[in-house]
């Protein structure tokens, strides 16, 4: 043994014999004392950053409950093993392995450790949890899911499980490629250095819930029944799930060409424009060209709304054409 190595042992075993008298002195409290002092627990993290040349306890570890602090030091000050190279990519230890080590250098008090099913570990620069992530992502979002209106949620976010960044100046930018929208949203999350390049581009998604009031029929409403504001109420809905397709309650007058149950989302396929003009019904239709316009007498072959084409007859000629509807009494063709 060489003696580096002779008073690293030394130091390791004296530090172990004080982080071992200060749990013997926290386990000898009074009783009353005893089952609330021994409810702490050693979390050991999924993702740490490493900067000295060996691994500590503190570098990888969270510590909660009723520690005294000397103990909580103590523990935290206890090495485990060298610390990867900084060249290296983030290495991992399993959660057997690592319950080894801990069992080697914590005895008993292995029991009280949390441990992942994998740690990864890198030394120098920084990285961000998954919880940091999706703050980040938040913190972008927030103000687009405002201008939507209405009441929204995140959820159903597909982050990585940690980010690390090779450079503890590094920034994390949050884009999405398009305009925030209900339902599954993609994101781009691009790691910048500290002169603007972009090291690395990762993918992301998370979904938006989006409630706003919607038109709904008081009663069902049947094929070819008008929609009167006295059929309409407004019910709060999940646009996530109706997009677009959702009538918003404008314009008109409307008809139902689908028929709508009670309380359900008025769609915007299920209405169309009413008729201004029904079958059977003698109206004027108009021809114009750059130089000339005809007029004459026509009969409505089908119903028609303005700006739907429909098929008329020429109470002349009998001579059936298709026009465009302009008002409850023109039709027109170009």
């Amino acid at each position: 043994m060489t003696k580096a190595d002779f008073i690293y042992t030394i130091r390791r075993v004296a530090l172990l014999l004080l982080v071992a008298a200060g749990m013997a002195a926290f386990v000898a409290a009074p009783a009353s004392a005893s089952k609330q002092n021994t409810d702490w627990r050693i979390k050991i993290k999924s993702a740490a950053v490493v900067n000295g040349p060996r691994v500590t306890l503190g570098d990888i570890a969270e510590f909660y409950g009723d520690l005294p602090e000397q103990t909580r030091a103590d523990l935290s000050a206890v090495e485990l093993w060298n610390a990867p190279s900084r060249s290296r990519k983030p290495v991992r230890v399993n959660r057997n392995k690592l319950r080894v080590i801990l069992q080697h250098y914590l005895g008993e008090m292995v029991r009280n450790c949390i441990i992942p099913s994998t740690l990864t570990m890198q030394t120098g620069g920084k990285v961000m949890s998954q919880e940091e992530l999706q703050r980040a992502v938040v913190k972008v979002l927030t103000p687009q899911a405002e201008a939507m209106g209405g009441d929204y949620k995140f959820r159903d976010y597909k982050l990585p499980a940690h980010l690390f960044f090779k450079d503890s100046m590094d920034s994390l930018r949050v884009q999405i490629p398009r305009a925030l929208r209900p339902g599954s949203n993609s994101i781009k999350m691009k790691v910048v250095s500290v002169d603007g390049r972009v090291l690395r581009q990762i993918a992301g998604s998370v979904f938006v819930d989006l409630w706003k009031p919607v038109p709904c029929p008081v009663r069902p409403i049947n094929r070819k029944e008008l929609v009167t504001p006295d059929l309409i109420t407004w019910k709060s809905k999940n646009m996530a799930h109706l997009g677009n397709r959702v009538w918003d309650g404008k314009g008109g007058p409307w008809r139902v060409k689908v028929p709508v149950g009670t309380g359900q989302p008025i769609m915007r396929s299920s209405i169309e424009p009413a008729p201004v003009i029904a079958r059977g019904e003698k109206v004027t239709l108009v021809f114009r060209s750059r130089s000339l316009k005809l007029t004459v007498p026509v009969e409505a072959l089908e119903d028609g709304g303005v700006g739907q084409t429909i098929t008329v007859r020429n109470l002349q000629s009998k001579r059936k054409v298709v026009a465009t509807v302009v008002n409850a009494q023109t039709v027109q063709v170009k």
